[in-house]
């Protein structure tokens, strides 16, 4: 379903609305010339509730996987918080360091955060990442892990370095993580072929006004693509118009160099 992701969803969704609506309503009107009047069902208890049953099953599904999206969304968004202050605390840590390591840590933590907003987050819109990004957080731990300490003072400030530096590494590979894996295409398949169901075997129920008829079904086949599409927009947290910023990373950046909006 990345290929919502082609069009903002203020231009997307309208037009998907419309096709919907326009399909659902088409084919109920063949089927309102091509089955006869009698054939349709007025007042069926059995097909009532079968009907309300496959629309349950269509209900629960989309309740289910919204949910999901929704919960993989705000995981991420807090994954990279927790990366920014990562990062951000072993940019504090480095002042306990001698020179010049304690200058390659920041530096390296600065070429990091910039190459994070600049260069890789306009990258992972695309479903990528920065290589140059992650060549600086190895170097970053290249760094803490070859300095040589010689006392217990700088032993407990490299453990905790090491302790910030493994903490930001971890919390990157879970957020490219969280941009590379969504909904199975087998889920959308299955969720596609209920909705139609539902579309379809709404045909069948008669009701004397034609034009009201029609409004139902193309409210039905709007609210259901709706809501297909929020679940494709927060499927993927790091693509589409609601994706998660790097604004975390700014203000990273701000708090170090004493920028306004930093914290």
């Amino acid at each position: 379903m990345t290929w919502v992701y082609a069009l903002p969803i203020w231009v997307l969704a309208p037009l998907a609305v419309i096709a919907a609506s326009g399909v659902a309503t088409g084919g109920l009107h063949l089927v309102r010339t091509a089955i006869k009047r009698k054939q349709l069902i007025s007042h069926n208890d059995v097909a009532g509730a079968i009907f309300g049953i496959i629309g349950t099953v269509l209900a629960v599904g989309l309740s289910f996987m919204f949910i999901n999206v929704w919960t993989q969304y705000v995981l991420a968004s807090d994954t990279v918080q927790r990366e920014a202050s990562a990062v951000a605390d072993l940019h504090h840590l480095a002042d306990a360091f001698p020179q010049p390591t304690r200058a390659k840590i920041q530096d390296g933590v600065d070429k990091y955060i910039e190459l994070v907003i600049k260069q890789e987050w306009p990258l992972m819109r695309a479903g990528g990442h920065s290589e140059a990004a992650y060549t600086a957080a190895y170097d970053v731990l290249n760094v803490i892990t070859s300095l040589k300490p010689k006392s217990s003072e700088e032993i407990m400030v490299q453990s905790h370095a090491l302790d910030a530096a493994n903490a930001f590494l971890d919390d990157r590979r879970q957020r490219l993580h969280a941009n590379d894996e969504g909904i199975p295409l087998i889920l959308w398949a299955a969720l596609f072929f209920v909705a139609c169901t539902v579309v379809v075997f709404s045909y069948y129920f008669r009701v004397e006004n034609p034009f009201e008829q029609h409004v139902m079904v193309a409210a039905l086949a709007s609210v259901i693509v709706i809501v297909m599409l929020l679940i494709a927009e927060f499927d993927y947290p790091f693509r589409g118009d609601v994706a998660v910023s790097p604004a975390a990373f700014q203000h990273a950046w701000n708090s170090l160099h004493h920028l306004q909006g930093g914290y």
